[in-house]
């Protein structure tokens, strides 16, 4: 398993030498985790399915400043999920802010769909770029599973375009877990880089699960 050395630097700017990360795909994943935080924060998005945090996460997050979500943002690991399905079957897209038969409809009007959206096609598009070049990465970043990794691999773009529009691609990572969250966000506020540096150790910590399906990497068609 690879050591958090592997992940944690100093600051966007210092590169990574023989980690998993890039200083390239450091930056993507920080521009696409300040965009999620953005979104998850907004008011008109509070009980949509794809930011759905607990209470006691949300209410610690709700009002945080656009500093401290750069900060926050600049993790070793996206702060959200998504999630493809390991069968190959066709792509239908399914109605705007459908979940599941009976769900709750999410809030928000046309602009903030759009920008859901939007950020569902950068980071489909982002992990679509990884899958070739850093598998290691793909599965730690944004929590790909090899089957579903294989599944990206037999998408071509036009179908990775429109399984974006389906609303349960994205949810947030580790939603139900105050203590990685109040860690984050306590670290990011006062702009400490130890701490910054624990919080992350921890998200590291909570990836194990992950990384135990990155033995076998499955054989692709294409």
């Amino acid at each position: 398993m690879p050591s958090a050395r592997d992940f944690i630097h100093a600051g966007p700017q210092v590169p990574v030498h023989g980690g998993v990360l890039t200083p390239s795909i450091r930056r993507d994943l920080a521009d696409l985790n300040r965009q999620y935080l953005e979104l998850a924060l907004a008011p008109e998005l509070s009980i949509d399915p794809r930011f759905a945090w607990c209470d006691m996460v949300r209410s610690r997050l709700v009002g945080t400043d656009a500093a401290t979500r750069s900060r926050m943002a600049a993790c070793p690991f996206a702060l959200f999920e998504i999630q493809l399905p390991a069968e190959n079957r066709p792509v239908a897209p399914l109605a705007p802010l459908r979940v599941e038969e009976g769900a709750a409809t999410a809030a928000g009007g046309e602009p903030w769909q759009s920008r859901c959206l939007e950020f569902a096609q950068f980071a489909l598009f982002l992990a679509l770029r990884l899958a070739d070049a850093a598998p290691l990465a793909i599965r730690m970043t944004l929590g790909l599973s090899p089957l579903a990794e294989l599944r990206l691999h037999e998408m071509c773009p036009s179908e990775v375009a429109q399984f974006a529009a389906r609303p349960d691609v994205v949810r947030p990572r580790w939603s139900s877990h105050p203590r990685f969250w109040a860690m984050l966000h306590g670290a990011a506020r006062i702009d400490s880089a130890s701490a910054l540096q624990s919080a992350h150790c921890l998200g590291i910590c909570l990836l194990g699960p992950d990384f135990k399906a990155m033995a076998a990497r499955p054989t692709r068609t294409r």
